[in-house]
């Protein structure tokens, strides 16, 4: 049975795991409402999330590039976030050493 639920924000997080947990990757659905957050589902799976980016446009629905594209300028750009974490350490011990 689907459930139909209306909210303000979703996040899908997709978490490759180590080799030695029970199984290969995670999938994570979190949602928000107002002023509250909440994984709603945590999915455990061995074989590669599979992902696809659609636009119903009334008549159809065809996979779409600009949907993709508009997607992912909203991911959480992980490279920007360590490296500005590293920074942080680096001028740490910098300063420690002055």
């Amino acid at each position: 049975m689907t459930k139909l639920l209306t909210v303000d924000g979703v996040e899908v997080e997709f978490e490759k795991q180590h080799t030695n947990h029970a199984c290969k990757w995670c999938v994570y659905i979190r949602l928000k409402k107002k002023d509250k957050e909440q994984t709603l589902l945590m999915i455990r799976v061995n074989e590669k999330p599979f992902t696809r980016f659609t636009y119903n446009s009334g008549k159809m629905v065809i996979l779409s590039e600009e949907i993709l594209s508009e997607i992912f300028t909203n991911s959480v750009n992980v490279t920007h976030i360590l490296d500005r974490e590293i920074d942080k350490i680096e001028n740490k011990d910098d300063k420690k050493k002055h």
